[in-house]
């Protein structure tokens, strides 16, 4: 089946997305479950947060955010405190640190309201991204995405200020989910190593032409109003990702038209 480059419906989406599964399944049959990531400008790159300004690229950047946000957020959380380095690393992106961590889900019509509602402009192009996890991973010489405990992991979240060089190229992650919001969305990582590059700028040295595909959403703000009630009719609302109060008021406030605004992209 071959891979639409544009779609405007959410069948036409999900069209793209059974070619994303019939590629990422390989001669033998072996199927190889993709991620998605949706970003509310196709221009956008593959870049993790830290990495999107000068100051964040700078090594010692982020060892100081770690250590800074380890020592003040424990008083701030809610659920169960973290229980080691990794699961920090991951409620600091899940709250919007900058971080080297890529938000990736499983779940294609979940990364299909993120790009929808994180458009920077009402003109602006959404996207969606389609990984193969295991096709990055095989570079590692990792079968499949790897666990925080998983042998050479560490090298990724080297302990702060050890002085220690992080591997250059991302790797793909399965988190240990420490709040609510992670199970809902389907949350899964990829994580950079010292080049400081879009995933979408390494397809060559990875291996990635074939296993990194994106998906514009080529509609106009009407077609986008229309895809986003269709995504509540299929179940996709404000309360399902963000299953608090914040999010059952924020979902009102849309619903009565008495807000437009909307969450930022993962």
């Amino acid at each position: 089946m071959a891979l639409l480059r544009k779609a405007k419906t959410i069948a036409e989406f999900v069209a793209w997305v059974e070619a994303v599964a019939d590629r990422f399944t390989d001669r033998a049959g072996l199927y190889e479950a993709p991620w998605f990531r949706g970003v509310g400008d196709s221009r956008f790159k593959l870049l993790p947060g830290l990495y999107r300004t000068k100051e964040g690229r700078k090594r010692s950047s982020d060892d100081e955010l770690r250590n800074e946000f380890s020592r003040k957020a424990l008083p701030l959380v809610a659920e169960r405190a973290p229980r080691d380095d990794w699961e920090w690393y991951f409620l600091m992106q899940h709250y919007r640190a900058p971080t080297r961590l890529l938000d990736w889900t499983d779940a294609a019509l979940i990364a299909l309201y993120f790009a929808l509602n994180s458009r920077p402009s009402p003109d602006a192009r959404a996207a969606v991204w389609a990984l193969n996890p295991f096709a990055l991973n095989r570079y590692h010489n990792f079968v499949g995405p790897a666990g925080s405990d998983w042998e050479g992991v560490d090298k990724y979240l080297p302990a702060a200020y050890s002085g220690r060089r992080l591997p250059k190229y991302p790797i793909a992650m399965d988190p240990t989910f420490t709040m609510q919001r992670m199970l809902v969305q389907h949350s899964h990582f990829t994580v950079h190593g010292g080049d400081v590059r879009g995933l979408d700028d390494m397809l060559d040295e990875l291996s990635l032409k074939r296993h990194l595909v994106r998906v514009t959403i080529d509609a106009d703000q009407q077609e986008v109003e229309t895809l986003r009630l269709h995504l509540t009719f299929l179940g996709i609302t404000e309360t399902t990702m963000f299953p608090d109060l914040e999010g059952l008021a924020r979902e009102l406030r849309l619903e009565y038209k008495l807000d437009a605004s909307r969450p930022k992209a993962i």
